[in-house]
């Protein structure tokens, strides 16, 4: 579901994205609930412009907000989130984190009301294991989990993140240490998925979602849903859980916290009518792990 040519360059640890937000297939919440009192406040939505209809603001997946100070704010998302982009596209993109849960649109926003707070895209990075070669197929397990799919990216935004009407910051989310997923057995705690994606599960085929610039499944804001492993991602397990069947195929790159702790991204789900399971990229990888702290410490690229 991507649409342009692959336009990136290698610097450093990563490939610097001057690119723009494509479709992402997976990462919101089946069947969860509505966040009305603002408890995720550090999960954003990503807005781009002409996505679905010229003109129009259209909903491009999830991200979370894992720096907020003077020296910087980064939001983290999944790189197949924000591949491939180009330059234009990237300064158009916005970010809110507004929970939205007075609103009942879905991929085409005509306009958002003044109070609605948004945050500009200065800057973006992919992570460099992430093939941005070979096309990623949303609905091919191995091609979204197999081997070229280290799927996390950073972005950079233009002013620090505040709660909806004041001028408090809000608190980025910690992230999971090294090795922090190697437990005896994953199955046997509890994760919070998080997301602005569908909350039911689609309705007929994937494209009757484009009908009218509205899904046929429904979306309410931003969500969440306690949710468990089922196990390791097999072949990937070194990089990917198996989640329990509670992700949209419409929002990547919406975390999976343990607490207030984000041990995950969002990556994929294998049905595009998402009633199957989701997968999520682990972020206690050594991989993983190197590439967030580089680009935390570095700065957004030059």
């Amino acid at each position: 579901m991507k649409r342009k040519s692959v336009r990136a360059t290698l610097l450093c640890l990563a490939v610097v994205v001057i690119l723009a937000v494509a479709v992402a297939p997976a990462g919101a919440v089946i069947g969860g609930q509505q966040d009305t009192g603002n408890e995720y406040s550090n999960v954003g939505m990503k807005l781009e412009w002409d996505l679905w209809v010229p003109g129009q603001l259209g909903f491009a997946g999830s991200c979370t907000l894992i720096k907020n100070d003077a020296d910087g704010v980064v939001a983290m998302t999944a790189a197949h989130a924000l591949w491939p982009l180009d330059a234009p596209t990237l300064l158009k993109t916005r970010v809110t984190f507004d929970p939205l849960t007075d609103y009942d649109w879905f991929m085409t926003i005509p306009t958002l009301p003044d109070t609605v707070k948004t945050y500009g895209v200065t800057a973006a990075v992919l992570h460099p294991g992430f093939d941005v070669a070979t096309p990623y197929l949303a609905n091919s397990k191995m091609s979204a989990i197999g081997p070229g799919r280290e799927d996390v990216a950073l972005m950079w935004l233009d002013s620090q993140v505040v709660l909806p009407g004041t001028t408090t910051l809000v608190a980025p989310a910690s992230i999971v240490g090294l090795g922090g997923l190697e437990v005896s057995d994953l199955k046997d705690e509890t994760f919070t998925a998080v997301g602005y994606g569908l909350k039911d599960f689609l309705v007929g085929s994937v494209m009757s979602s484009y009908a009218g610039g509205r899904a046929a499944a429904t979306w309410n804001g931003r969500n969440y849903k306690e949710v468990s492993v089922l196990a390791a991602g097999g072949v990937s397990a070194d990089r990917f859980l198996t989640l329990t069947n509670s992700v949209s195929a419409w929002d990547s790159g919406g975390p999976l916290f343990r607490g207030d702790t984000i041990v995950g991204v969002h990556s994929a789900v294998s049905s595009g009518r998402n009633a199957s399971p989701g997968y999520v990229y682990r972020l206690d990888t050594q991989s993983a792990q190197d590439f967030v702290n580089h680009w935390l410490g570095h700065g957004p690229p030059e």
